[in-house]
C-alpha cells in the first residue's frame, strides 16, 4: 500500500528529487512550494498520485490549508518531510537584524509551524514520521555559516526532544544531516551579507577549504534517505554523504576529548 508524503520546498534541490523519486516508486505525494507554477510539471508524472499546494512555511494559514487539502485528497499523511529552508552566508557582525530573523523564521519556526499543523493528524492516526532536514552544519559550525548553523542546531535540539515526546503516539522522527550537494543552496537559495574587508582572510580560508570539498549528487542522497525511512529501522540522526559522516564524527570526537580533558575540573563545581 502506497504511503502519503507531505513535502515542503519541492521546487528545487532535495525537495524536487523527493517528489520525482517517490512518484516513480508509486507513492502518493503532496508537493508544496511558495509558487505553484514552479512545480506544475509534477502533474505530468502521476496526476492521480500527486497534489500540489501553495505553501510558505512562514504562513500558518497556508500551512493549515495545505494540510487539510492533503487529508481531503488522500485521507491521511504518513510522512512529513520538512525540507524547506535556505542558507545565510556571512560573518556574524555583517548580518542585519532582518536577515537574522528571516533565517530563523524559515529554518526554525517554519519547521515548527508544519509540525504543529500535522501533529494532530499523526496523533489521530496513531502513526506518522517526521523527517526534518538539518545539515552537517547542525552538529558543528564555521565561518561564514554561524546563523545558518545556529538555525540547524535549533532543529536538532527540538527534534531530539520531541522524538521522545511523540514516540508514545506511534510517531517517528529522523533528523537528516547532509553535507554539500549540487542543489540551489549555493546558488539562488543563498543570501549574502555585505562583506567587511577585515574578514577577507576568513573568506579566503573558506574558499580554499571549499575547493577541496566533494559535491554530492542530490539524487543519490534522496535515494538513500527514502530507503532508510522505508526500512522501518530509521535512526534519530542520519548523516548523508561521506563528508557529513566524517566531519560529524570528527566534531563529536573533538567535543568528547575536550569534555574528558576538563571533566575533573568541571566536577569541582558540584
Amino acid at each position: 500500500m502506497s504511503k502519503v508524503w507531505f513535502i515542503t520546498g519541492t521546487s528545487t534541490g532535495f525537495g524536487r528529487q523527493f517528489v520525482q523519486q517517490l512518484l516513480q516508486a508509486g507513492e502518493k505525494v503532496v508537493a508544496t512550494a511558495r509558487k505553484l507554477e514552479a512545480i506544475q510539471d509534477f502533474k505530468e508524472l502521476a496526476p492521480d498520485r500527486v497534489h500540489l499546494a501553495a505553501l510558505d512555511v512562514t504562513n500558518k494559514e497556508q500551512i493549515q490549508s495545505a494540510v487539510q487539502e492533503a487529508v481531503d485528497v488522500f485521507g491521511k499523511i504518513d510522512i512529513v518531510v520538512n525540507n524547506a529552508g535556505y542558507g545565510l552566508f556571512g560573518m556574524l557582525e555583517e548580518y542585519t537584524d532582518e536577515q537574522i530573523r528571516t533565517q530563523f523564521d524559515v529554518n526554525v519556526f517554519g519547521v515548527l509551524n508544519v509540525i504543529q499543523a500535522t501533529l494532530p493528524i499523526f496523533k489521530r492516526q496513531g502513526s506518522g514520521h517526521y523527517v526534518n532536514f538539518s545539515s552537517f552544519f547542525g552538529t558543528w559550525s564555521m565561518p561564514p555559516y554561524s546563523l545558518y548553523s545556529a538555525s540547524k542546531f535549533a532543529v536538532e535540539g527540538f527534534s531530539e526532544a520531541f522524538a521522545q515526546e511523540f514516540a508514545p503516539f506511534g510517531i517517528k522522527t529522523t533528523i537528516v544531516e547532509p553535507s554539500v550537494y549540487a542543489t540551489e543552496f549555493f546558488g539562488e537559495g543563498m543570501q549574502h551579507t555585505d562583506k567587511k574587508q577585515e574578514y577577507a582572510p576568513l573568506y579566503e580560508a573558506y574558499e580554499k577549504g571549499m575547493s577541496n570539498l566533494k559535491v554530492g549528487d542530490p539524487a543519490k542522497a534522496v535515494q538513500l534517505i527514502i530507503s532508510v525511512i522505508n526500512s522501518g529501522n530509521s535512526p534519530l540522526r542520519l548523516p548523508v554523504g561521506s563528508q557529513a559522516a566524517y566531519t560529524i564524527r570528527e566534531a563529536y570526537s573533538k567535543r568528547l576529548e575536550e569534555v574528558n580533558t576538563w571533566f575533573e575540573r568541571a566536577a569541582e563545581a558540584d
